[in-house]
């Protein structure tokens, strides 16, 4: 009887400290909590705010998120209180320690997937594509440059990156990043500043013989899939010749999938 007794006596001694943590996930991702994370995310990727570049928030390595939080605990509150609601701020401020947890120890059990830790991942990887499809509308049309290119292609990454071990996240999901990826990768290649090069010089391309008259300046889609797809040893040669022997190797991969 006396076992029995202090078995219930453990159980309501520890019972409170679990209502405590079930409360705290509740509150975390209540209402207005996704878009509080996802503006913290945001600010953090974009730079937005200075505090941000003196620690790795959206580092993968667990040990150095976790030190970069603990540290960072001022820069991310001055974020939080600045991109959110007065209430979710006050609540993350007084339940610090366990966000800390919840953004930087992964459960070892994810087969539902369901715990706020990927939760959270996936409101992070979110913030990235987001973050990707604004920049990408800021850099079209006259304010497209090869710098800016470079930077979209970097932030496809980050999102691939996140998005690679995230359980939120399709097959599918990650095979569309992939292949965005993949073309803004072929949009900043040597190869397409060569090409870009030619059509804007349009240099006399009639002592190619392996083009056959074919137009090399033509927009028309069916003539650049030709292109493409048939003279693909041709195009090679005519960019080698222009922009120099290595202005191939690294988009090899992308012209063997034409």
């Amino acid at each position: 009887m006396a076992k029995l007794y202090g078995i219930f006596l453990l159980f309501f001694a520890v019972l409170p400290s679990k209502c405590s943590i079930l409360s705290f996930h509740r509150n975390l991702l209540g209402e207005g909590s996704e878009e509080c994370f996802e503006k913290f995310f945001m600010a953090v990727i974009n730079e937005k705010h200075e505090c941000s570049n003196g620690f790795d928030f959206l580092t993968k390595n667990a040990k150095e998120k976790h030190d970069a939080y603990t540290s960072g605990k001022s820069c991310v509150m001055e974020i939080i209180k600045e991109e959110c609601s007065k209430d979710r701020s006050t609540f993350l401020e007084e339940n610090y320690s366990q966000l800390i947890n919840l953004l930087t120890e992964k459960p070892k059990d994810n087969i539902t997937c369901s715990a706020p830790y990927f939760q959270l991942e996936a409101i992070e990887c979110n913030a990235h594509k987001h973050a990707l499809q604004l920049e990408m509308q800021e850099q079209t049309g006259e304010k497209e440059t090869h710098d800016g290119a470079v930077k979209v292609l970097a932030m496809c990454k980050d999102a691939q990156a996140c998005m690679r071990d995230s359980c939120k996240f399709t097959d599918i999901e990650r095979d569309e990043m992939e292949n965005s990826c993949d073309v803004l990768e072929l949009t900043t290649s040597d190869f397409t500043v060569c090409m870009n090069k030619i059509n804007k010089e349009k240099p006399d391309l009639s002592k190619y013989e392996c083009l056959n008259d074919h137009d090399f300046y033509s927009k028309d889609s069916t003539v650049i899939c030709d292109r493409w797809k048939n003279k693909r040893d041709c195009m090679r040669t005519v960019t080698q010749e222009i922009c120099g022997k290595d202005v191939m190797k690294s988009d090899e991969k992308f012209l063997n999938v034409f």
